[in-house]
């Protein structure tokens, strides 16, 4: 009776084993991972301070910011007080206040009127000549928030959605309007950059894997929320408390806090 007995195994045959013992080990700690991460949505109206919030998770547990994303930031302050102007001088003309400025004031007012009222082609090119506006009418934009006069205006800046924090800005404008400028951290967490398609950051915290993502707040951007949902682990739904006298930037009928409570019972509502 013949002895029975298995061929060595090749080293090829080993190393192919091993390789495939490798690989089936990673997708396992792969998929424990993915099974053991907590999937935060950040949720809430336009311009309730989602991306603020985002931004606080990045400045406390990511990367230091490249110098690619600190010259976006840098454009999007000088926009940002340039969209401040565009939404509180036609605050003059309503409240009559033209004659009240001193002939200084109202030269200054004249200019950054006539700057901001020019349209160029492109949303790039308009972008480009919005945040060249606080560098060049520096002085021009201090003389007018200095004013007496334009004390009503920013008295009555709800009735135009204008943003607190954008103050802080107009504050600091000669560090802002330096050709050196580079923006600090409370200049990057309070600035204003429209959120059109989610984001996602993922973060270690403690050894716990995070993702985070931001959305777009607009009714127009709402659609793309549903497929975030899956596998979700928390909601955190922001409202401003500021908005209680504020209207809705794409519907000027309606208030944010009443469309922020809306919104809020449809996401606690949904399966």
């Amino acid at each position: 009776m013949g002895v029975c007995s298995s061929s060595p195994e090749s080293p090829e045959a080993k190393a192919a084993r091993e390789q495939s013992a490798a690989i089936e080990k990673q997708m396992e700690e792969a998929q424990k991972m993915e099974e053991e991460k907590i999937k935060i949505l950040l949720l809430g109206a336009g311009e309730s301070g989602k991306s603020t919030i985002f931004k606080q998770f990045q400045i406390l547990y990511g990367a230091p910011r490249s110098n690619k994303d600190l010259k976006m930031f840098a454009a999007a302050v000088r926009n940002n007080i340039t969209v401040l102007l565009k939404r509180l001088i036609p605050l003059v003309g309503s409240l009559k206040l033209e004659e009240k400025f001193e002939p200084n004031e109202r030269a200054a007012y004249n200019k950054i009127l006539e700057t901001i009222s020019g349209q160029k082609s492109s949303p790039a090119e308009q972008a480009v000549a919005d945040a060249a506006i606080p560098v060049n009418l520096k002085e021009e934009i201090q003389t007018l928030f200095q004013s007496k006069a334009w004390e009503s205006v920013w008295f009555h800046r709800d009735t135009v959605n204008a943003t607190d924090a954008h103050k802080l800005f107009i504050d600091e404008l000669d560090t802002i309007s330096a050709p050196d400028y580079v923006p600090t951290v409370q200049h990057i967490v309070n600035a204003r950059i429209r959120t059109t398609n989610p984001t996602k950051e993922k973060y270690d915290i403690n050894g716990q894997r995070f993702e985070i993502y931001d959305v777009g707040g607009q009714r127009s951007e709402r659609k793309k929320w549903m497929p975030l949902f899956d596998k979700v682990t928390a909601i955190i739904f922001v409202a401003a408390l500021s908005e209680y006298d504020q209207k809705l930037q794409e519907d000027l009928r309606m208030n944010r806090m009443v469309e922020a409570i809306g919104l809020f019972k449809s996401v606690v509502n949904h399966d």
